[in-house]
């Protein structure tokens, strides 16, 4: 990762440069299998946003289940650029998702961070943050990298939304996940997630 990818131009730098082209090979797709089926099988898969959706990829595993509408938002324009959606039903909005706000009453089925809340202190804090922006009903679809050292900085952040997350008086865990790729030799943390009303 370039040293200014924290920012939108160093994360435009790194799409433009093909960084982020593996996302499209086939051992990254059992994670976008995952989310896909949990968000059919919920029912959940109609109105969709996507924080930190990159090229879209998500979008297109959706868009054949029923999609409806989409919103994909992501620090890169870079990214949005290249990403193929139909304008009828997706709309690419660039945003930071510690200050993204969707348009005003707008609401989803699901909302999904998939690989994007490494890059927040307070992973917790910015799922809560979009709660409001569930529809009754609406699930939460998390999905972490998850690195070989248990003590990495990136199991912690994960320790710590899976801790906040197993609160009871707050969410309802509807499926936990620890995928491994042998292919690849990574594992993942994926959790749906429910806040209680």
């Amino acid at each position: 990762m370039s040293k200014n990818a924290s920012t939108a131009e160093g994360w435009d730098e790194e799409y433009e440069a093909g960084r982020w082209a593996f996302l499209r090979s086939l051992p990254e797709s059992g994670r976008y299998g995952i989310i896909g089926m949990w968000l059919n099988l919920t029912g959940s898969n109609a109105e969709v946003l996507d924080i930190g959706c990159g090229e879209g990829l998500l979008y297109e595993r959706l868009a054949p289940m029923g999609l409806t509408k989409y919103v994909g938002m992501d620090l890169a324009p870079a990214a949005l650029e290249i990403a193929n959606v139909d304008p009828a039903i997706a709309s690419l909005r660039a945003g930071d998702m510690h200050t993204f706000e969707p348009q005003a009453g707008e609401t989803f089925s699901a909302i999904v961070f998939n690989e994007v809340l490494h890059f927040a202190e307070d992973p917790a804090a910015v799922v809560a943050r979009y709660v409001p922006f569930l529809k009754k009903d609406g699930v939460i679809a998390l999905s972490m990298y998850s690195p070989k050292r248990p003590e990495s900085g990136a199991n912690k952040l994960i320790a710590r939304l899976w801790e906040a997350t197993d609160d009871t008086a707050k969410w309802e865990v509807l499926d936990d996940y620890r995928l491994g790729s042998d292919k690849k030799g990574v594992t993942w943390r994926l959790r749906l997630v429910k806040p209680v009303v």
